[in-house]
């Protein structure tokens, strides 16, 4: 065990060990091994030339106290020998039974990066976002999945947005698109797309929730910040008159017959909508409709909004030409984090998870269930020189990306992979210095 084990913890031969995703847990469990084992050779591959994942890409532009984490993460890369192999997608630019074959111990720690999709009839020309795919927009992820018009310009979310999904993530949505640009202070939303995929009139969020209340996935905190916001005017439908749970507690005051919460101005519109089932999608005169049966009596409710996002979770990435990751396996093979078990839990969630999958591999080796005799890093380093960013390339993106921050932002991101590579690649002397279109 990793804390009062009295068991030795030197294992003969020096373990060689992959990390494939550079997000929390895989970053974690790189953690944990390397002090553990301090002579181990840990490589953290990553698709991306950046690294840490869910923290620079998911969690939300406005909430940077849950991104510091990454300052010990740098340290895991920068003094404990920790080797980050950028801008390498297991499955496209190595397979995965080659990493398997070169490394002793193997954790896949890739996460789930596609939105999960609605499970319900929808009319093709409806326009649905996943939640994921924006927040990831709106923290600088280089992907063109939102949505595009003729001359390739993101479109506007419109004025009215549905939101399916009561989660943090739905409340994540709801706060970015509410607040106001001179609210970012800080932080490294991109501002740019963020006002095209805003309007100026107030906007109108309906938010549909299955379960009651009480069983809602929303932290307290979460919600609690969100209704503060001084522009929403906040209506709740849905919450039975016996229901005392906390989050019944926080939200009844804004049931339809309370007493008003303030006589303030307020601009945008919050309707949080419990206990309705989404029964399918149309699209009638250039408005996504979501027709919802409520659970009490059965009767059909409806939504016409110009955008629908969908906040249900997430899944796997569709498959590489090494099929899907879901299926990678092997005697040495370990999984962690949301890639294991499903994507529940916080960022510290994830470090427990880290911390028993690291406590299983250390048990395996020292039993002798693992054998050590590979190579590592050594017998795939030449397939990979080539594209390889390692962090200190990752180190003058960030100088870049810090060195072009707007006023009042933490950081300019880089949302070009081409533009992260030429910037890893420049001299430290002339990497902070603006790149400017041609």
């Amino acid at each position: 065990m990793i804390q009062g084990s009295s068991v030795t913890t030197a294992p003969s031969a020096s373990p060689t060990v992959a990390v494939v995703g550079s997000g929390p847990a895989g970053c974690y469990v790189s953690q944990f091994l390397a002090k553990r084992w301090p002579a181990a050779e840990v490589t953290v591959f990553e698709a991306l030339p950046t690294p840490y994942g869910l923290i620079r890409y998911g969690v939300a532009a406005d909430h940077q106290g849950a991104k510091s984490v990454t300052r010990q993460f740098d340290r895991l890369f920068t003094r404990s020998g920790v080797r980050f192999a950028g801008n390498v997608t297991v499955g496209r630019d190595i397979a995965f039974q080659q990493i398997a074959n070169a490394f002793d111990v193997v954790v896949l720690a890739m996460g789930l990066p596609s939105d999960r999709g609605l499970d319900i009839p929808h009319h093709p020309n409806s326009r649905i976002l996943g939640a994921g795919t924006l927040l990831r927009a709106l923290n600088g992820y280089p992907a063109r999945e939102l949505p595009r018009d003729d001359a390739d310009r993101v479109v506007s979310l419109g004025r009215r947005i549905t939101v399916v999904g009561m989660g943090n993530v739905s409340v994540d949505v709801i706060r970015v698109l509410s607040k106001g640009a001179e609210h970012f202070a800080g932080s490294d939303i991109d501002d740019d797309l963020l006002a095209r995929l805003r309007v100026d009139t107030p906007l109108t969020f309906d938010v549909i929730g299955r379960s009651p209340v009480n069983e809602a996935k929303f932290d307290l905190a979460m919600m609690r910040e969100l209704i503060g916001l001084p522009n929403l005017e906040v209506h709740v439908t849905g919450i039975g008159g016996g229901d005392d749970s906390p989050a019944a507690q926080l939200l009844r005051p804004f049931m339809a017959g309370a007493a008003p919460r303030s006589t303030a101005a307020r601009g945008h519109q919050l309707n949080l909508h419990f206990e309705l089932n989404p029964q399918r999608v149309d699209a009638t005169n250039g408005l996504t409709v979501l027709h919802a049966g409520r659970r009490h009596d059965g009767q059909t409710v409806t939504f016409a909004a110009d955008t629908l996002i969908t906040a249900i979770g997430f899944t796997h990435a569709n498959g590489t030409a090494d099929g899907s990751p879901a299926t990678w396996s092997g005697a040495n093979v370990y999984r962690v984090g949301w890639f294991s078990r499903g994507a529940t839990g916080t960022i510290p969630e994830n470090r427990k998870d880290a911390q028993r999958v690291a406590e299983a591999i250390i048990d395996d080796v020292l039993s002798g269930r693992i054998p050590l005799a590979k190579n590592g890093f050594h017998d795939v380093e030449q397939l990979l020189e080539d594209r390889i960013v390692t962090f200190a390339d990752w180190q003058r993106i960030e100088t870049f990306e810090r060195g072009t921050a707007r006023p009042n932002r933490c950081r300019q991101k880089l949302s070009s992979i081409e533009q992260m590579i030429a910037v890893a690649k420049t001299p430290a002397r002339t990497a902070a210095t603006p790149m400017r279109a041609g």
